[in-house]
């Protein structure tokens, strides 16, 4: 975690340190859990508290192997297979952007969280070939509600994407009085009709600029060969 990000209070809490002790405790069991430790708090060593711009609420880990990275709804260079989810995202990036040059995306997502894209997940960590598993561990209350307060609270003119029923439940934390709060369906197949042409990225940066607030440069990514 970098020295002054801001994330300390939540992150080193008793009851954060109570649910890494409890998936510790599935690992040492044998459960296969993911993403690997050191990626557990990606999100959170990707964006300080002070730089975050854009919140992107997820709901948890990718569950195959090779697959999760720390990031909401990222995953591995070296994933064979993109996950619907994903493919979706970028397709929407392209919807709202058609005629900008459309450079190979990372599947990192690495160019966003560098710009103040906060990929976070309502739930860190999940077992193998289980989606959801660790859902009621305590990940919400210790870390997930939490950091969204504090965003809420000591920040001004973020904009959160809330797609997907769960992550529309953490709305009601948000102060849509200081910020923008946008909804839509889950880029996954099941709900895709509701996240198609949401306009999320371009309203996103439509309203930081109306805040004098640096947009997000969305399509970054190496150029096709």
């Amino acid at each position: 975690m970098k020295r002054n990000s801001g994330w300390k209070s939540i992150l080193r809490s008793a009851e954060c340190r109570e649910v890494l002790a409890q998936v510790a405790a599935l690992r040492k069991k044998g459960e296969r859990v993911y993403p690997i430790q050191k990626d557990v708090f990606r999100a959170f060593e990707d964006c300080p508290f002070k730089e975050v711009r854009v919140v992107i609420l997820g709901q948890d880990p990718y569950f195959r192997e090779g697959q999760a990275i720390g990031r909401a709804f990222a995953v591995s260079e070296s994933t064979t297979k993109v996950p619907p989810s994903l493919k979706n995202i970028f397709k929407e990036v392209r919807h709202d952007y058609p005629t900008r040059l459309m450079p190979k995306p990372s599947l990192e997502l690495e160019s966003w969280a560098k710009q103040g894209v906060f990929l976070l997940n309502t739930t860190l960590t999940v077992a193998h070939g289980r989606p959801n598993s660790h859902a009621n561990i305590g990940w919400k209350e210790a870390v997930t509600i939490p950091t969204l307060k504090k965003l809420s609270a000591g920040r001004e003119h973020l904009v959160f994407m809330l797609w997907g029923a769960p992550a529309k439940l953490f709305e009601e934390f948000l102060d849509q009085r200081r910020h923008l709060v946008l909804k839509a369906g889950h880029p996954s197949r099941p709900s895709l009709t509701g996240f198609r042409k949401c306009g999320h990225f371009r309203k996103a940066n439509d309203y930081l600029s109306e805040h004098d607030i640096e947009p997000v440069i969305w399509t970054i990514g190496k150029a096709d060969s």
